[in-house]
């Protein structure tokens, strides 16, 4: 099946005339529609969830090249923030450091998923001082999910 995003014009229009036009089988809700559904559902809330980039040492002024990781470069340092939550990162060949500093300090443990668009989730749990680390971190795009009981924020995609 082609994901959607590889889509033509035409072909796209083609998929929403055949989801339009779908029957359902005695008043069944099929699986396509469900699916559909949970995934527009997953959306509603991205707006309050989407941490915004506060720095990125990649962009710097005087950097002429952006970094990839390579054990001969400067760390790479990435910060992202939404309300109260601050994610630092740096990454150093393909150790992954970070910290998620909230000052409102909620209970409860949280967790740290790497995400990359062509591999499962990995995630890591802060330590006490909000701590974490991902190591054997390939070049490519990643965002990471920060979450803890009663909030969760996700980070734009970034390239490493």
């Amino acid at each position: 099946m082609t994901r959607w995003d590889e889509l033509g014009d035409d072909e796209l229009m083609a998929e929403l005339a055949s989801a339009v036009a779908e029957e359902t089988d005695g008043g069944e809700v099929t699986a396509r529609r469900r699916e559909a559904a949970r995934a527009a559902f997953t959306w509603r809330t991205v707006d309050a969830e989407l941490a915004e980039l506060l720095h990125d040492s990649a962009l710097d002024a005087g950097a002429a090249v952006r970094s990839s990781g390579s054990s001969g470069s400067a760390p790479r340092s990435l910060s992202f923030i939404r309300g109260a939550v601050t994610i630092e990162i740096e990454v150093t060949g393909q150790a992954l450091l970070g910290e998620v500093v909230d000052d409102d300090r909620s209970d409860g443990p949280t967790t740290v998923s790497l995400q990359r668009p062509d591999a499962e989730d990995r995630v890591a749990e802060t330590d006490a001082s909000g701590f974490f680390r991902f190591d054997d971190v390939a070049p490519g795009p990643v965002r990471f999910v920060v979450a803890r009981s009663g909030w969760s924020l996700t980070t734009p995609w970034a390239t490493l």
